[in-house]
């Protein structure tokens, strides 16, 4: 079955399977004691957090919540991936002053000079998706808009769009795993998350 294919049902299941794999893999890693990598890892963590929010939100529900945190999940995989490569220690004792200054598309342009970011994967994604992101996040008019259902006050997303936001949120999760692993050197966790990626088709692609 393809991931067109699949119901809001058999999606929701897949990420609480995410879940429920990446915590238990991760339990009990060591890690370098390094302060930019643990920072990093922390981000990553974030990123997993808001992955199960989404999931956790969704089988309540909660559809609205939900999609409000697709931006702080991308954004925090976009900060993070740039914490751990490409930032200096100047930048690095900023961000711990709760001073970090670059926006998303600053860090994202840097991220896309790294060999694993090449593809322009994440800034087509954030070409296409910003605003709505924005708008789900900050109360505007695409999250406003779907509180109306007629003539009456209640949540109308298709099912469409709450799958998007699911296969979205899972594949910022497995990615986020990956970069925690790899700081671990835990090349055989790395495979089975790519494997994952692969099995659900959740590779970010690059624009034509």
């Amino acid at each position: 079955m393809s991931p067109k294919e699949k119901s809001l049902e058999e999606v929701l299941q897949e990420s609480k399977d995410i879940h429920t794999w990446a915590i238990s893999s991760l339990d009990g890693i060591p890690f370098p004691v390094n302060k930019r990598l643990l920072i990093s890892i922390a981000a990553f963590d974030v990123v997993l957090d808001h992955f199960t929010g989404i999931t956790a939100l969704i089988e309540k529900r909660v559809y609205g919540a939900a999609f409000a945190l697709a931006r702080p999940l991308f954004e925090t995989f976009v900060r993070a991936v740039w914490l751990k490569d490409c930032g200096t220690d100047q930048d690095l004792l900023a961000f711990e002053r709760d001073e970090f200054s670059r926006s998303c598309g600053q860090s994202l342009k840097e991220i896309e000079q790294l060999e694993s970011f090449r593809s322009g994967a994440l800034s087509n994604l954030k070409k296409q998706a910003w605003s709505a992101m924005s708008s789900y996040t900050h109360g505007g008019f695409q999250q406003i808009a779907r509180r109306v259902n007629g003539k009456t006050i209640d949540p109308n997303y298709s099912n469409e769009e709450i799958i998007e936001v699911l296969r979205l949120s899972q594949a910022f999760a497995l990615m986020s795993f990956i970069q925690i692993v790899l700081v671990a050197n835990r090349r055989d966790l790395e495979k089975l998350a790519i494997q994952r990626l692969y099995e659900a088709g959740l590779f970010l692609k690059q624009s034509e």
